[in-house]
């Protein structure tokens, strides 16, 4: 295995658990990691895929929580705007993919360290979803916005995780038909999602063993560090790319 190939295992491992525990950020660290090594269109492409089926893994493993109704209210507004959007995003330079990501990166960071209140309400779900939907076409990691989404709709605990997973499996099945009508997905890149696959899935049963002994400041700290490396990745990755 070559030595990319272990980094992507050790990134998938380390996004499964911080996803698992926090319910948002592994996306995100996934990204702009890979944005910063390797470039957006190389990191949109082999983390969509990934990321579906590994959420489709989280949403299973707590399956008997899941709020079906309020991931099917954010699904009707995700999927349609990830899949028209995901279609321009191979025909976009890199440096507006790279740049779109710092600001979303950025505006993520303010949101959880508090500097921007968004609480939208139950009802909102749809357009919500919509405009995150196309947000994540482009910036990969925007699926952090379900997180207060869906706690501004009730959600909480294990039924909080799992619906924040299974609605990321319908934002990511739209970036796929999107990614996949503009041709940016291709079977080169088999190899390293099915690594990243891996390291995702012992990442979230790894994850669920290690939440049982997170209490919630901890869970904050995770995210807002795991957040401040996102934005100094994102903006490296901006400025090679």
């Amino acid at each position: 295995m070559s030595l990319f190939l272990l980094v992507l295992f050790g990134l998938g491992l380390l996004a499964g658990v911080l996803t698992t525990i926090a319910g948002m950020g592994g996306g995100m660290l996934l990204v702009a990691s890979l944005v910063a090594l390797r470039g957006p269109h190389f990191a949109l492409a082999v983390t969509t895929p990934a990321l579906f089926l590994s959420n489709a893994h989280r949403a299973w493993l707590f399956r008997r929580s899941l709020d079906w109704p309020v991931a099917r209210a954010f699904a009707v507004g995700a999927v349609p705007a990830a899949a028209v959007v995901g279609f321009f995003v191979p025909t976009l330079p890199e440096w507006v993919l790279a740049a779109i990501l710092v600001l979303a990166t950025l505006a993520t960071l303010a949101r959880s360290a508090g500097y921007v209140d968004w609480k939208p309400g139950r009802g909102a779900l749809t357009s919500a979803g919509a405009g995150i939907g196309a947000l994540a076409a482009t910036a990969g990691g925007a699926g952090l916005l379900t997180g207060p989404l869906f706690l501004s709709a009730g959600l909480s605990g294990v039924t909080y995780v799992g619906t924040v997973a299974l609605a990321a499996v319908a934002l990511h099945a739209g970036r796929l038909l999107g990614y996949g009508s503009g041709g940016l997905l291709h079977l080169s890149l088999v190899p390293a999602v099915a690594v990243l696959l891996v390291g995702l899935v012992l990442g979230n049963l790894l994850g669920r063993r290690l939440r049982q002994r997170v209490d919630a400041t901890l869970e904050r700290r995770v995210e807002l560090v795991a957040l401040a490396v996102c934005t100094v990745l994102a903006v490296v990755g901006a400025a090679v790319h």
